[in-house]
């Protein structure tokens, strides 16, 4: 089941609480035209649009997470909620659930875990049941704050009798900020990078470097383009990107539009496998925002 959902996925783009608080919160929406370099006029059109949100209440951190990608009217779509409960800022359970509709897949994961943190380290462990699988599904991951807004880390799945593994680093400072993905699933390795660069006239310069191996044939992606900030923590961007089919004659170019919105920074470092998916597959060809 996890090597469709992630080949559907890679496919497709081809610490103590204040009483209460709303920590973080995300929105995007995205149009992106493909078009075949050959002069055939061959064009595909995909909208995509999603976010997230958490919310602390006391030792309670509630969040929410939701990506769609519509691919001339294919969907796939993956959401997840849950909560987790800290004990004294050091150790923290929780549980939740993640479902995934991908045409024929129909799939979803509910997991409790467990972490513990000790300085700017994260550990974690969990386990899940999926109405899928026969099989558990159990996760180890880590994180390192290397700084107050940087955090690099790494997730590792065991589902449906295959591991996956998950590294990401998001680093968010004054002028720029850089994030990257690696994910490796049996055959399947993605590299991604991302950043913009804050001219501090509310435009920022924005571009993606990508590299997706199927084992059958390879991929490479390019993005570049730029942001306006309109009011604080939201934007408009327009991009260009170009990819490249190992093997295939003709590249395809990438014509993106979107509207995005951020406040606010996670606080828990625990990734469901809809965020996984999503921030590693959807960043090769910037559908996605997460």
């Amino acid at each position: 089941m996890i090597r469709k959902i992630v080949l559907s996925a890679v496919l497709a783009m081809t610490a103590s609480a204040a009483a209460a608080e709303l920590t973080y919160g995300q929105a995007f929406v995205k149009y992106h035209r493909f078009d075949v370099d050959n002069g055939t006029g061959i064009k595909l059109d995909v909208t995509s649009l999603g976010g997230g949100i958490e919310y602390r209440y006391n030792m309670f951190t509630f969040s929410g997470e939701l990506g769609n990608v519509d691919i001339e009217g294919v969907d796939l779509t993956n959401g997840t909620v849950g909560v987790e409960y800290a004990f004294g800022g050091n150790a923290a359970v929780g549980i939740d659930y993640t479902k995934f509709d991908i045409e024929d897949i129909d799939a979803d994961v509910t997991s409790v875990y467990a972490a513990f943190t000790t300085g700017a380290y994260t550990f974690g462990v969990a386990i899940g049941d999926s109405s899928d699988l026969d099989d558990t599904v159990y996760a180890a991951y880590a994180a390192w704050d290397v700084t107050p807004s940087g955090t690099v880390g790494l997730d590792i799945v065991h589902i449906d009798d295959e591991t996956l593994y998950a590294g990401y680093a998001d680093y968010d400072l004054a002028q720029y900020n850089v994030q990257a993905d690696v994910l490796k699933l049996d055959e399947i390795e993605l590299y991604s990078f991302a950043g913009g660069y804050d001219f501090g006239n509310r435009i920022t310069a924005i571009g993606s470097l990508s590299f997706i191996d199927l084992g059958t044939f390879d991929a490479r992606a390019i993005t570049i383009g730029a942001q306006y900030e309109f009011v604080e923590g939201a934007n408009v961007e327009l991009a260009l990107g170009r990819i490249k089919l190992d093997g295939a004659a003709d590249d395809i170019d990438q014509v993106s539009v979107g509207v995005n919105y951020e406040m606010g920074r996670r606080s828990t470092k625990r990734r469901s496998l809809g965020n996984i998916v999503n921030s590693a597959t959807g960043s090769l060809a910037g559908l996605t925002g997460f």
